[in-house]
């Protein structure tokens, strides 16, 4: 999906400085107004090296013990990430490496849970979704599974950087639902890959290339079943300050009816300065 050159060291220009060079993060994870159990989990680590990183899971309804899988996600994968690499010469061989990393550490988390779920008792089947994004080389480098999502705010304009891997996104690629009968029908929880349920798993990734006034956003189905990505924009185009939008964004969603637990990470360059309001909202598929 990606084209990576590889070049000798000598070939290479001096590395211009990146965007986000730090990393400003926060989360939250709420249990809504429905559900007395949350199976929603975070994790956060913008110091992290070799990359900080941030994971965001959400044990799967219908699963056993689905706040046991999700908490082992947001665990694994970080701790998978924190290794020292040989020098990476070059951006795209570094992004490379990242990726590469990434998919490994989900399926190492895949392969925890699986044996946890085999040796627990009360475990067994359980499953999460899981999204993760590492910051790499001015990037934004993005794994998941299932139908958590990643978001990213740029210039007034709110853009979905993962596809769902689920029926209903399946049944509306091939034309067979509409975005409007897509809620209505009852197959919205239904994910066609996730962490813990297939002895192997297929990450997807994606890459977004930073500008210093970008917003990041990992967040659950409880935010985006309970919201559209026009309500969605219409938050972040406040341009308020990052405690404050996370605070809005649960809000809202919680106002919407809370059916869900309610999970949120938001990042963003650390020297980021805040920007006026704008408003349009698009999609990569």
């Amino acid at each position: 999906m990606f084209r990576t050159l590889f070049a000798m060291p000598a070939a290479q220009p001096p590395r211009p400085p990146a965007a986000w060079p730090a990393v400003r993060m926060i989360a939250r994870v709420h249990t809504g107004l429905v559900r007395t159990n949350n199976e929603d989990a975070v994790s956060i680590h913008p110091e992290a090296s070799p990359w900080p990183v941030a994971v965001l899971a959400d044990g799967m309804g219908g699963y056993n013990a689905g706040e046991v899988a999700s908490a082992m996600a947001v665990s694994v994968i970080p701790a998978a990430l924190q290794h020292t690499h040989e020098e990476l010469v070059g951006v795209d061989v570094e992004l490379e490496a990242a990726s590469k990393d990434l998919q490994e550490a989900l399926c190492l988390a895949n392969a925890a849970i699986r044996e946890a779920a085999r040796e627990t008792p009360g475990c067994q089947g359980m499953g999460t979704t899981v999204v993760a994004a590492a910051i790499v080389a001015g990037h934004a480098v993005i794994a998941h599974l299932g139908d958590s999502r990643a978001y990213a705010w740029r210039t007034g304009q709110l853009t979905r950087l993962t596809r769902d891997h689920s029926l209903v996104q399946q049944e509306m690629d091939a034309g067979h639902l509409s975005a409007q009968d897509a809620q209505a029908s009852g197959l919205g929880h239904l994910v066609t890959r996730a962490l813990g349920v297939q002895m192997s798993v297929d990450p997807e990734l994606n890459r977004w290339p930073l500008q210093a006034q970008d917003r990041l956003m990992l967040c659950s189905d409880g935010v985006t079943d309970m919201l559209d990505d026009s309500q969605l924009e219409a938050l972040f185009a406040a341009e308020s300050s990052l405690p404050e939008l996370l605070t809005a964004l649960l809000s809202a969603a919680n106002a919407a009816g809370g059916r869900d637990n309610i999970s949120v990470v938001l990042m963003e360059d650390a020297q980021r300065v805040a920007q006026g309001p704008g408003s349009q909202s698009t999609s990569l598929f």
